[in-house]
């Protein structure tokens, strides 16, 4: 995920300006971990929506069993999140 330099909103996927406060500056940083609040399949692949606190919620390739409540681990996979079970 990305935080704004300016005002240290978080936001997935990158973007160019905040929406927030209109800043330019983010700095990458790692969501370790979250919880899987929906799932979904397209194209034969998993998708999660997963929460990651209160300001953030991702979608991510589920891996594994996955299931709507789990606590999943997030990695990046290609440049993509990935969510397996914690």
């Amino acid at each position: 995920m990305w935080r704004c330099e300016s005002c240290g909103h978080r936001s997935f996927p990158k973007r160019e300006l905040c929406p927030y406060c209109g800043g330019r500056s983010f700095t990458a940083e790692r969501a370790g971990r979250g919880i899987a609040t929906q799932l979904t399949s397209h194209r034969r692949v998993d998708v999660a929506c997963v929460w990651v606190d209160d300001e953030l919620t991702l979608l991510a390739r589920a891996e594994g069993a996955v299931t709507a409540g789990s606590e999943v681990a997030l990695r990046v996979d290609d440049g993509a999140p990935v969510a397996t079970v914690a």
